[in-house]
Order: C-alpha cells, then structure tokens, then sequence
C-alpha cells in the first residue's frame, strides 16, 4: 500500500477544528486510513498569520511538510489542501519546493504531489471593492500612501497584489513545463461573497482538475460537515477530489503555438482610442494572429500624476492584466508599446513582479529616471529588447518630472527626454522626434513601430533633431528648484496668513502664481 502524507492549512481566520468533521470522514476512503496515511494540520498560530507576508508563511509552510517528510522516511504521494489564504500558502510552497525561478532549493516532497484540494482559495486575490468588503478600499489607498504597508499581509491578499501576480504567472508557466502535473479541484460555496469561478481560471490549465459548486456553503463554512443541511452529499463531493485517479495525459495545448500578444498602453490625458487604435489596426493588417490589447485604465490626468498616491494605483492593474493574458496563452510571446504614464507602469511592475516577460518593449514620452535599471530587467529574463524614443520639446517629462524629483519623487523622472543610462547592446535610444510629448507616436511613425514590434526592426525615423533648444534644456535642469520656492511660497503665505491676516502685496502675488499653477494642474494643461 502506497503511504501518503496529507497536509491541511486553514484560512486566516479559521481553526483547526473545522476540519475535525471532514478529516474523521476522509480517514474511512481507502488510501486515507491509518497506518498507510498520516493527516496533518499546520495550524493558524504556526504559521503566524497576524504577522508577517504570505510570503513568510509560505517558508514556515515548506518547513513543516519537509520536517514530516523527513522525520517519515519520505511518503509515496503527497496531498495539499486548504482554505482560503491557505490555497496561496500552499501553491507557493509547491512551488518553492520544486525550486521554479530559484526560489529555493527543491525539495523532495515536490515531487510526489498527487492533488491540490482547495476550498475557496484566493487564487486571484480579493476585488477592492466596497461589496466585498468595507474596509478594503480605504486600506488599498493606505497601502499606496506608505508602500511601508505592503510588507503588511492583508495587502498580500489584493488582486494585482505583487505576491498573487508573480505567483499566477509562475504558476501557469510551471504547469505549462511538467509532462504529469498533479490533480487541482476547487470547491466554492454558492453563497460566496470573496471567491467566484474566475479564481479557478489557472486551475483550468490542469487536464484532470476541475471546479465544483456546494451548495448553500458561503466562503468560511463549505468544508464544515457537521453543519450542512445534507453531510453525506456534500462529503459524496467532496470525496471525488481525493479519490478521482489522476489521469495520465500530459498539459494539453491551451492558446496558439506561437502566438505573439501586444499590450499597448496610453499615458495620462489620452485614451485607447487614439494612437493605440491605429497601431492595433496596423498590427492586425500585417499579423491577422497577433492579439493585440489596448488596455486602458480609464482618463488620468494630470493631477494625478503627481500624487504619488494615485500614480502608484495602476501598477498592479497591469500585473493582472498580463496575468489573465497568460492564463489563456501560457506559451505566448509578450511585447509591449507604451507612452508616458504607461511607462511608469511598465517600468515600476517589472521591478515588482519578476514572473513578467517581454520580448520587445518601445517606451514614447517616458516618465522613468534615467538611472532605471534595465541590466537587471535584462539579466533576468524580463525584456529580450528595449527601444527609447525621445522628443525634442517634451515639457511633461522635462519640466514636470524633473521638478517633481525635487520634492524627492524618484521613483519618476527624465528618461523619455535625457535617455537611460545603460550602456546595452539591446536598447535603443530613438532622438529626437521634432514636437511634444506625444510626437513619437503620431501617425507618419506608427507603421515603424509596427515593424519594431513584429520584426525587431530598428529603421529610424527621418526629419530627427539633433538636440533641444538650450533654454528647454535649462529650463528643464532649473525645474527642481522652481518647484521647491514655488511649493516653500505657497506653504509661506499660508503660514503668514493664519499669523498676520491680510496679505501684503508680495504675497498676494506670490499666492496668485501658486494658485495659477494649480489651476494648470487641476484642469490638465500643465
């Protein structure tokens, strides 16, 4: 008789004894009977759930299934279940253990993974939104305020968190390489408010898993047995996930062989029906079989844009998007074209998510400091080439960026006018196109960008400039300190108005260019 080893981790807020019910029942399927099967529950307090990320649970996890492992003289199948935040717990463990993308040494239990049984797992991660939960919008805005949060583990759970997007894409991408990977079901409760059947869509990459619906179950009671209206039904269910033979076919082929997928992203004050409309129909013309998406994050000015607090909300958006994408075409090539606050997103979620991969990535008008560290994006696998282009009278990013870099905002800055300072074989700096912001993807160069980005071809446009006019350039250095007295004389009026009350003339003046500046800002024309 096989010997198996079954491990139990529960949800954040659940105990060790809502199992009790189903594990006595499971001891009475064969396979599952003593001595043959130890049963294993890694409780709440082991894993420190208050405290710490999901990844620190994840390394406490891998720790207590090797210690059993060890301690038994190894097992000939191993079966993972879990509930909730315990469905992520142990899929990152699974895969840690089988040392994907170095991220720890393998393990041999990773190996004999039979199945993966989850209960309404977060594999998407939770929906900000006010009817899942009250608190959940107030605390994403928190977590974008003081990144410090983020090491905080509720933020692990958001979709478009970076831990819930680097774990989708490698999850997807290392069950695209096993010739016989395990068996993955999950059960969601028909009165769920936090899960739906779109968190099992990397779970339909497994040929012999599926999802299954218990009936009147919510999200915290669909594995509890002592208290469903019919026991034996929802167990009869429940059994069928740790009984069902694991089928011997390999992964089937899901999406196209070969298929090259476009993510074209617009910047602030524009949407995808402008340049990105015309550059999709361009690509389409040339490659009927390219999927192009213009993913849009709606209007965003500005104002905006120089909150850091807003600027920082899309970054995982775009990790989700990529994220579906490869779910559908695990094998698929990725590229990407962006303009202005589309680099920013690009730029900021390669750094945060290191599953994410594109082949060829052409930045217009970027926002990124010039010191971005595109080696490393590059020496990970992340971009295979990098094409700059640049214009010559580009006053967001020479004037507002750099005088937003003033008040120490580094995470923005010059790259789109100034270039990038890495000195690689694979970027390419394109400068400098005659006009403004948006001058890189008007209509006479979007044909070249096409052929960029299907071919890798690097023609330059013609009619280029040789370099700005010197008072842009100045301009553009002394934007820092401008941006400081401007921001240390409007804090200056507001103190001598709460101290002397009425302003002087100089003030009055003072308040009038601050004010003037912020209705620049307000109505977009900044």
């Amino acid at each position: 008789m096989a010997r198996r080893l079954v491990i139990f981790v529960p949800a954040i807020t659940g105990r060790t004894t809502a199992w009790d019910t189903l594990r006595r029942r499971l001891a009475e399927l064969d396979g599952y009977r003593k001595p043959d099967c130890d049963r294993v529950v890694v409780p709440q307090d082991g894993l420190g759930y208050k405290n710490g990320s999901v990844t620190k649970l994840t390394a406490t996890a891998g720790a207590r299934i090797h210690e059993h492992w060890v301690a038994a003289g190894g097992y000939d199948e191993v079966v993972l279940v879990a509930h909730s935040l315990g469905g992520l717990v142990l899929r990152q463990a699974y895969l840690s253990a089988l040392g994907v993308n170095g991220m720890h040494e393998r393990r041999p239990w990773a190996g004999k993974v039979d199945r993966i049984v989850l209960f309404a797992s977060l594999n998407r991660g939770v929906d900000v939104s006010w009817h899942r939960a009250w608190w959940l919008p107030p605390m994403a805005w928190c977590v974008r305020v003081l990144p410090v949060l983020r090491r905080w583990l509720v933020h692990d759970l958001l979709r478009g968190s970076d831990f819930i997007t680097n774990l989708r894409i490698t999850w997807i991408r290392e069950i695209n390489t096993q010739d016989h990977p395990p068996l993955v079901v999950q059960y969601i409760g028909t009165k769920d408010n936090l899960v739906t059947s779109d968190d099992s869509s990397d779970i339909h990459l497994f040929p012999t898993g599926w999802q299954e619906y218990l009936a009147d179950a919510d999200h915290n009671n669909l594995l509890r047995l002592d208290i469903a209206q019919d026991p034996d039904a929802r167990f009869k269910l429940i059994a069928n996930a740790f009984i069902t033979p694991r089928g011997p076919a390999a992964v089937p082929e899901i999406g196209t062989p070969g298929k090259q997928i476009v993510i074209l992203l617009h910047g602030i004050r524009a949407g995808n029906t402008t340049w990105v409309n015309d550059l999709k129909e361009l690509l389409k013309a040339e490659d009927p079989g390219i999927e192009v998406v213009g993913a849009t994050y709606g209007r965003f000015s500005a104002r905006k844009f120089i909150l850091p607090v807003t600027r920082r909300k899309y970054v995982g958006w775009l990790g989700d998007v990529y994220a579906e994408h490869l779910a559908k075409n695990p094998k698929a090539t990725f590229h990407f074209v962006g303009h202005s606050n589309g680099t920013y997103l690009l730029g900021h979620s390669l750094s945060r998510i290191p599953g994410m991969r594109f082949h060829r990535v052409l930045l217009a008008g970027s926002v990124l400091p010039p010191s971005y560290d595109w080696t490393k994006r590059v020496d990970q696998g992340q971009v295979a080439q990098i094409r700059n282009e640049r214009a010559v009278r580009d006053i967001p990013v020479a004037i507002l960026c750099a005088g937003l870099r003033g008040f120490g905002m580094r995470d923005i800055g010059t790259g789109g006018v100034v270039g990038f300072d890495d000195d690689l074989a694979v970027k390419t700096e394109v400068y400098y196109h005659p006009g403004g912001h948006g001058a890189a993807l008007e209509a006479p160069n979007l044909r070249r960008i096409a052929q960029y980005v299907l071919h890798g071809t690097s023609e330059r446009p013609s009619g280029l400039r040789r370099a700005p006019a010197r008072s842009f350039s100045l301009l553009s250095r002394l934007a820092a300190p401008l941006f400081i007295l401007l921001g240390l004389g409007a804090f200056t009026g507001i103190v001598c108005f709460g101290l002397y009350g009425p302003w002087t003339p100089e003030i009055n003046s003072l308040a009038a260019i601050c004010a003037l500046l912020a209705v620049f800002i307000a109505f977009d024309v900044a």
